[in-house]
């Protein structure tokens, strides 16, 4: 029975994926309304994410050491998408909108897949193709595909919070531009901070 529930809520969540690329507003229209319960398969797989990309950051195997740094990587990403998703309340509150805190943490949850999809490849070839790149042809090749590849996933990340914004929290664009003018200054601040304690050199967010 808990095999068969996993199963369902996979394929929902594989579905919602797909359709925040090929219907992202009907996809975000329809994933307001549902249980969240579908991120703890998100959050596993970033979790598995850091403890496998640990021992190239600690150039180390040691079992107790990689738990750790995975572990700490893994809190402080779940309390920056809890302080992400307290601001977008906050902000809907200061302007009057009545928001589901379930359908604001399933957007912007779902949100975190480009993010997820860019680190889990920038660490994979990593291994498979090191840097330096630039110094023959291939290697310039595959910088430019990666760079696209990166510019990709930085629209669609950018579309689904503005998608987070307009049906999670009932914004309009005059509001939507208001909150960004405020929100992507104090995640600048934020990310300096994770970098200047040495947690992320490049924000999971």
């Amino acid at each position: 029975m808990v095999v068969q529930l996993v199963l369902q809520e996979l394929v929902v969540f594989l579905q919602n994926i797909w359709g925040s690329i090929q219907k992202p507003y009907a996809t975000y229209r329809r994933l307001v309304l549902q249980d969240p319960v579908q991120l703890f398969i998100l959050f596993f797989l970033i979790g598995i994410y850091f403890f496998l990309v640990s021992p190239l950051k600690l150039h180390t195997l040691h079992p107790f050491l990689l738990t750790l740094n995975a572990s700490r990587l893994f809190t402080m990403t779940i309390t920056t998408f809890l302080l992400i998703v307290l601001f977008f309340i906050t902000a809907a509150y200061f302007f009057g909108k009545e928001v589901s805190l379930p359908g604001v943490m399933n957007a912007w949850g779902y949100s975190l897949v480009p993010t997820l999809l860019w680190f889990f490849t920038t660490s994979l070839f990593y291994l498979l193709l090191p840097p330096p790149r630039h110094e023959t042809l291939p290697g310039r090749i595959f910088s430019a595909l990666f760079f696209a590849f990166s510019i990709s996933l930085f629209f669609w990340k950018g579309l689904l919070y503005y998608l987070t914004l307009r049906f999670a929290l009932k914004f309009d664009l005059l509001r939507i531009i208001g909150v960004s003018l405020v929100f992507f200054p104090l995640l600048a601040l934020y990310s300096w901070w994770m970098y200047s304690l040495g947690v992320f050199r490049v924000p999971f967010v």
